[in-house]
């Protein structure tokens, strides 16, 4: 398997601390040549699709007109959602996101609030943090239009929405 023959590769070159023995050189030139085989690059047709959604930042509104932008930030949207992450680690939290989101997208929901909670004494919580790179994971980020941090109203600092594109009928 080419990854038990890549450990034995990498152990050769380690040695103790302290030694003043030389580590052998890999001698094995195959498995560049197997690495090579097993990590084909991607086509270009798939590279296009990947680079033609650009990254979201929280309060970009950029892809939605004024007044729309101005009903989103000020939490003037009709809320068709909520997801409270509170008390999940942040790999459920993540996960929790993912499908919640796609899941209202297919039920062609539009405005979502995802409260993260503040996190810590600071407002340094680690979902808080991590919830703007999960908006812009590829499983994902092609159903997302925009997202703010929520108005007070709805939760401030610890909580946000997500605005979801439209589902255009295709004739």
């Amino acid at each position: 398997m080419v990854n038990d023959d890549l450990w034995q590769a990498i152990v050769k070159t380690v040695r103790p601390l302290g030694s003043h023995k030389r580590a052998e050189k890999p001698k094995n030139v195959s498995l560049e040549k197997k690495l090579q085989n097993e990590f084909k690059p991607l086509n270009r047709c798939e590279v296009e699709v990947q680079t033609d959604l650009r990254e979201l930042t929280a309060g970009d509104f950029q892809a939605m007109d004024r007044k729309t932008a101005k009903k989103f930030k000020d939490g003037e949207m009709d809320i068709q959602g909520r997801l409270d992450l509170h008390g999940l680690t942040l790999d459920q939290a993540e996960q929790c996101v993912e499908e919640f989101i796609k899941s209202s997208y297919q039920q062609k929901a539009r405005c979502l609030l995802i409260i993260t909670g503040i996190g810590g004494l600071l407002g340094r919580g680690v979902i808080k943090s991590a919830f703007p790179s999960w908006m812009n994971k590829p499983e994902i980020r092609d159903r997302i239009l925009s997202f703010c941090q929520a108005s007070s109203k709805d939760g401030g600092a610890g909580a946000f929405y997500v605005l979801l594109k439209r589902q255009r009928n295709k004739k």
